[in-house]
């Protein structure tokens, strides 16, 4: 009785194996890391926190008040919604070290402030998508969970997405403070480097050839609303 039990257990060990791979040899995890690691070559950029629309050649950085900044989202307010929280960002990272912060006088009766890069705020700043971003963690993959192949709806072809389990190394302190990484819309076990979820995309080709689409590392999260109150844990 114990034998057959014993072969039972095998054989749903073995089919759920099939399930995961599906006979599929590809070296995914192999494959996710490198892709990782050549999108943060530094080991410290994976995850981004976007400030907003300001390049490195516009510091010293004077804020300004767009009309309609107030209103609730609209595609006629985005853009102004944007600028709000672009300023909110900017307050919220001298906070904490990363800008100089000045007055800078009214301006139609609203204040304006102007900021500046310190030393600390270059040490974690990312210039890319036209933003200011400031960046950390390295993606340790640890291991794929399945795979799920379906139609890409835009252009046709197949998209293979890997779901996959990974942690974070390389994640600074400030990082862990709930009124940073939950404003913008992370999660405590990823910031504190546990087994988080994540999913890397590829294009399958007609031939088989698998090529990267997305992945984690790239990540650029803007700043939910600064009306919106952030509660500790």
């Amino acid at each position: 009785m114990q034998i057959k039990t014993n072969i039972t257990t095998l054989l749903i060990f073995t089919f759920s194996s099939l399930l995961l791979t599906g006979c599929d040899t590809y070296p995914y995890k192999k494959d996710i890391q490198e892709s990782n690691d050549y999108n943060n070559p530094t080991g410290d950029k994976a995850l981004c926190m976007m400030v907003g629309r300001v390049t490195k050649s516009m510091y010293p950085y004077t804020t300004y008040y767009m009309q309609g900044q107030d209103l609730p989202y609209s595609p006629e307010t985005q853009k102004a919604i944007f600028n709000r929280l672009k300023n909110g960002s900017l307050h919220l990272f001298a906070g904490i070290g990363f800008f100089t912060e000045e007055y800078a006088g009214e301006v139609d009766g609203r204040a304006t402030y102007r900021y500046d890069l310190t030393d600390l705020g270059r040490k974690y700043v990312k210039f890319a998508l036209g933003n200011t971003n400031f960046c950390f963690g390295r993606v340790v993959v640890d291991k794929i969970n399945r795979t799920k192949d379906t139609i890409n709806g835009v252009g046709g072809g197949t998209v293979r997405d890997v779901y996959f389990t990974y942690h974070l190394e390389n994640v600074p302190d400030w990082v862990k403070d709930p009124q940073i990484y939950k404003r913008f819309r992370y999660f405590k076990k990823q910031v504190n480097g546990e087994p988080f979820p994540g999913i890397h995309s590829y294009k399958v080709s007609s031939n088989g050839k698998l090529t990267t689409m997305t992945g984690v590392s790239g990540t650029y999260q803007w700043a939910s609303d600064y009306n919106r109150e952030i509660k500790e844990e």
